[in-house]
């Protein structure tokens, strides 16, 4: 069977609540795609002979320092996509009709940069392409490898919508000591219903942690190569308030609070009916645990409150989690941002006189 993700930018397939949950990250994922029109890179969905861009998101459980193995998370990446005008069907996967050509970024293979991740580009065929094929979106499918190629074969059958037997990628690794891995993505772009009134990505601005900004040194995301242990070294040189903001192995839960822009939740109208938007979050973390996995910010909220639980024991040098929050609007638009937490062992309690 095929490891598979659809992240359809038109219809939000809801996940049920199930063991281990959806925000737990404990395996090498690809979460999100964000769509820019090169024109106007506020707008999520493109008109007709427009171009676009489209950076994939993907994700991986923090690895252990090793000195055998790199802590590279995800581990390099490669990746193979091909743009398409879907075939006209009403049940099943999505199929590619006819192959969208040129697209830049979208078979590579990046060895000599392992921080390189998914960003491609095309153009959108004529309105009259796409009449003709009875198509309202366009398609991006292909594959994500992590420490591994691409599969030509199978993305050659994954094209033709086969969905039994699929492995997305192969070796030789790239990285020894850690696994292959690999996901099949299909991302379903619409085209731009009203001109007039377009649809705009929604955006992230502002992450609070128990009520405070977000403490350093992972205020502004955690680098690719920072290992899972060993991170008490990160706190050295913040001031005490800032290493206290961290929370330790075993406190209670704390809260975070995320907030959008006032202009990411737009009105727009169908059939002469005039709908709001509901931005979903989707709540992602490699160590404790969340107590919801997505949310929901309704007009006229422009923030939501979730609480996270740290581990309850971690390596006397500390465990680095990875926090990742995503935003969907539910018509195409999407953002993201990252977040870590340093958690150290519990305090001692001093020693009686």
């Amino acid at each position: 069977m095929r490891a598979t993700l659809v992240i359809s930018l038109l219809v939000l397939v809801a996940c049920s609540e199930s063991f281990p949950p959806a925000s737990a990250v404990n395996e090498f994922r690809v979460v999100a795609a964000k769509v820019e029109v090169e024109a106007d890179r506020a707008r999520a969905n493109p008109s007709p002979e427009e171009q676009v861009e489209v950076s994939v998101l993907s994700i991986d459980r923090g690895v252990p320092e090793d000195p055998d193995v790199s802590a590279l998370s995800p581990a390099p990446l490669q990746w193979r996509f091909v743009p398409c005008v879907p075939a006209p069907v009403t049940i099943g996967p999505p199929i590619c009709l006819d192959a969208i050509e040129p697209c830049t970024g979208c078979a590579a293979t990046p060895p000599d940069d392992p921080l390189a991740t998914p960003v491609v580009g095309f153009e959108v065929p004529t309105a009259q392409e796409l009449e003709d094929a009875d198509a309202r979106s366009v398609l991006l499918q292909g594959v994500v490898c992590a420490n591994g190629t691409p599969s030509e074969d199978a993305i050659r059958r994954y094209l033709l919508g086969e969905t039994e037997d699929l492995t997305p990628c192969e070796g030789p690794a790239q990285i020894d000591g850690r696994a292959i891995e690999g996901r099949f993505v299909t991302i379903q772009i619409p085209i731009e219903a009203d001109p007039g009134d377009p649809n705009l990505n929604p955006e992230l601005s502002g992450l609070l942690l128990d009520g405070r900004g977000w403490p350093p040194p992972y205020d502004a995301g955690v680098p690719r190569d920072a290992a899972g242990t060993g991170c008490a070294a990160d706190l050295d040189g913040l001031s005490v308030a800032e290493r206290e903001a961290h929370p330790r192995a075993g406190d209670d839960p704390s809260t975070i609070n995320l907030s959008v822009t006032r202009e990411s939740i737009q009105t727009f109208t169908v059939d002469d009916t005039e709908l709001t938007e509901e931005i979903q979050v989707s709540w992602l973390a490699d160590g404790g645990g969340f107590e919801v996995s997505f949310s929901f910010i309704s007009e006229p909220a422009r923030s939501v409150l979730t609480s996270w639980k740290p581990p309850k024991s971690v390596p006397e040098d500390g465990q680095l989690v990875r926090l990742n929050f995503v935003v969907r609007d539910g018509r195409g638009g999407s953002d993201w941002t990252e977040r870590g937490l340093c958690i150290l062992p519990p305090a001692q309690a001093p020693s009686p006189p």
